[in-house]
């Protein structure tokens, strides 16, 4: 019985712990897609054909550009361009706050430091 109670502390710690996240504030400045490779796949006497399209986001923040992606889901970050959302970095993901406030976890797939105006010179 102990042990059970000691577990169930554990995963309530554990889940409490992540939730406490540092959003930062970013802006979307960039959404691109590009092309992949196509696919195939039988059904019945037919074959159905499709492309992969790759998605990626470029999201400011005071410090760094972060490009998220690919995405290649059906289901793409619901994020508007040059609007402002909140992220948190999480290894190699980020999570985001798309425009209807879901928590989206996404690969950072690049990241850029931004230089500062004076030392642009």
């Amino acid at each position: 019985m102990r042990c059970a109670t000691l577990i169930f502390a554990i995963l309530c710690a554990s889940v409490a712990l992540g939730s406490d996240r540092l959003w930062k504030n970013a802006k979307v400045i960039k959404i691109s897609s590009e092309s992949g490779t196509g696919w195939a796949a039988p059904r019945g006497t037919w074959n159905i054909r499709g492309q992969v399209t790759k998605t990626y986001y470029w999201i400011e923040t005071d410090d760094t550009v972060y490009v998220l992606g690919p995405s290649v889901t059906k289901e793409w970050l619901k994020v508007t361009l040059h609007s402002t959302t909140k992220i948190v970095i999480d290894g190699g993901n980020a999570h985001i706050l798309d425009d209807e406030g879901k928590d989206k976890k996404m690969p950072i797939a690049e990241k850029v430091a931004r230089t500062k105006p004076e030392d642009r010179k």
